[in-house]
């Protein structure tokens, strides 16, 4: 056997398996779960074809070494390994399954091949769909052809294990604007590492946002539009677009908007372009803004730049009086009220408590009342409006958020200017929303929602704070390594992309904190935490760390240290909040 063919055998059964060759001593490092793909890409191989008499093992090892790589010749290698009525028919493009590797792999003999193993998720349209399909099977039918063993059936798609997706996927950011056209926001598309290009790339933001987002988010290329030239050369970081004639009607200031969604989507992916010049069926395109070279440059696009999440790190708390106190980063005694109306008996009880951006601005919640105030303000907090059941609030660019209960949970907003808005979330009709976060890109809504008696994570889309509107419930199946959620206590977004859930699970009864992409693609346990977690507080930010604190049953803060491990800080609390 030759050395690449040996090396490719041991590259197969590491990818069914999901096993990995990991370090026993060296130091312990801070470095927090990219998402999907978040890493290098893998190495380029050149896949093997058939080997002569090949044993069913090897003909399927060869199949699945040839799909899952990065090289661009990878289909046409695979093809080779199928019959000759299945190499026609087989559409490796159709979708991928991804199917649990965790003690799951082929079961081979001397004449067959079939999978047994749980899926976890398809990917379509490059867009990734979290499943739970626990006895899913499929048999890739051995069949000789000539004396030689193919496969006749490769299945729909790639069937690929969860270890390999999670190396030979990228997650690619393109980018649209909200309905105001006011900020960009980011949906997420996953390609092969090998089919992550440029031209790639332009290709999925010209397809425009998925059917589910669209209603929150649009795009200022003009539909129909296409790549005039199928390709998107770079030179010396300047990527060319050879875009066709439908952006001739577009005015200045969209033709900034649009450049800014093409600038943001190739950056994020290709650090290295910080430039593009685009023409329109071969003609110049002017930009205003450009440089004098004709070139669009970052300056010309910073007024679209995604948020600087990065803002005050003060932590506050509720104490078992109902009174407001900052948190010590260090110590676990319990700290004293703050100076001002909210360190003292201002007339009501607060069970809820959020802090804005600012770290200046609060709103407490009590069961039946909004509170808005401020940590530097002489006077007592203002009530807001009274409704029933009210979550723990959110305070953000557009103002402080809070869901009341009722036969149809209502989601309120508190904005700068006029009166409180009210919509109710009609796709929720009969159930209980027990925790909420508006996403960084104020677009999206996590939401934990009591249905029938069971907890469910999902998502909802803000299509416009004026009139407000929300809608488009989309309950999301979370697979971790220890099944699926069960009670879910608590949500918090780290960054435009990830949340985090606190939640036990169908296998473990204590509430553990959960890392999780927003399409639950990759779902990452944050750890043990040896006390009863009950609340979470989370502060999104750009810098891919994480800020977080847990508050337990005992009113204890636990403030997340590293990659496992969570840290008793106060005590004597009956809430805590982090600004956003």
């Amino acid at each position: 056997m030759s050395k690449t063919r040996a090396f490719l055998v041991f590259l197969v059964a590491l990818m069914l398996t999901g096993c990995s060759l990991i370090p026993t001593s060296g130091p312990v490092q801070q470095v927090d779960q990219p998402p999907v793909g978040g890493g290098a890409p893998p190495v380029d191989i050149e896949p093997a074809t058939p080997v002569e008499d090949g044993t069913p093992d090897q003909i399927l090892g060869g199949f699945l070494a040839a799909v899952w790589s990065g090289n661009a010749n990878r289909f046409n290698v695979a093809r080779q390994y199928l019959t000759p009525q299945a190499g026609l028919d087989w559409d490796p493009t159709a979708q991928v399954t991804v199917y649990d590797s965790n003690g799951h792999a082929p079961t081979v003999t001397d004449q067959s091949a079939k999978l047994k193993a749980p899926v976890l998720g398809v990917v379509t349209d490059g867009r990734f769909t979290a499943v739970n399909e626990p006895d899913y099977s499929h048999d890739f039918e051995m069949t000789q052809v000539n004396g030689q063993w193919r496969i006749g059936n490769p299945g729909q798609g790639i069937i690929i294990s969860s270890y390999a997706f999670k190396q030979a996927f990228k997650a690619v950011s393109v980018y649209f604007f909200d309905p105001s056209l006011d900020h960009l926001l980011t949906e997420t598309l996953y390609m092969n590492w090998g089919d992550v290009t440029p031209t790639a790339t332009v290709e999925g933001l010209l397809n425009g946002p998925s059917a589910w987002l669209s209603p929150a988010a649009v795009t200022v290329i003009p539909p129909q539009t296409k790549l005039a030239v199928s390709s998107v050369p770079v030179e010396s970081g300047v990527a060319q677009l050879s875009l066709s004639s439908e952006i001739q009607g577009l005015s200045e200031s969209q033709k900034v908007q649009m450049v800014s969604q093409i600038w943001w989507t190739l950056h994020e992916s290709f650090p290295t372009i910080t430039g593009l010049t685009i023409n329109a069926d071969g003609t110049t395109f002017a930009v205003p803004g450009q440089s004098a070279d004709g070139v669009v440059r970052q300056s010309t696009v910073d007024a679209y730049a995604p948020p600087d999440l990065s803002g005050s790190t003060a932590e506050f708390g509720l104490l078992d009086d109902s009174t407001l106190a900052q948190l010590s980063p260090v110590g676990g005694d319990t700290p004293a009220p703050i100076a001002g109306p909210l360190g003292t008996d201002w007339g009501d009880t607060p069970t809820g408590l959020a802090v804005g951006p600012d770290g200046t601005t609060v709103a407490l919640t009590s069961p039946t009342s909004l509170w808005i105030g401020s940590t530097t303000s002489s006077t007592p907090p203002t009530k807001a409006f009274d409704a029933p059941g009210l979550t723990r609030p959110q305070i953000n660019e557009d103002g402080v958020w809070a869901v009341s209960q009722g036969d149809t949970p209502s989601m309120w907003l508190v904005g700068p200017k006029g009166p409180p808005q009210q919509v109710g979330l009609t796709d929720l009709t009969g159930a209980t929303v027990t925790a909420f976060r508006v996403a960084p890109d104020r677009t999206r809504v996590v939401v934990v929602a009591n249905i029938d008696d069971q907890d469910v994570v999902g998502l909802m889309r803000i299509e416009s704070l004026s009139p407000l509107v929300i809608s488009g419930w989309r309950p999301l199946t979370v697979n971790t390594d220890r099944g699926l959620l069960a009670t879910c206590l608590d949500v918090g977004w780290l960054s435009a992309s990830q949340f985090v859930v606190l939640a036990t699970t169908s296998q473990n009864g204590s509430a553990a904190v959960y890392r999780m992409d927003i399409d639950a693609a990759s779902v990452v346990s944050m750890g043990p935490i040896s006390d009863q977690p009950v609340a979470l507080a989370v502060t999104p930010r750009t810098d891919g760390g994480t800020t977080a604190v847990a508050l337990t049953a005992a009113g204890v803060a636990l403030r997340y240290e590293d990659t496992t491990r969570w840290t008793a800080g106060a005590s004597g609390l009956m809430a805590i909040a982090l600004p956003g």
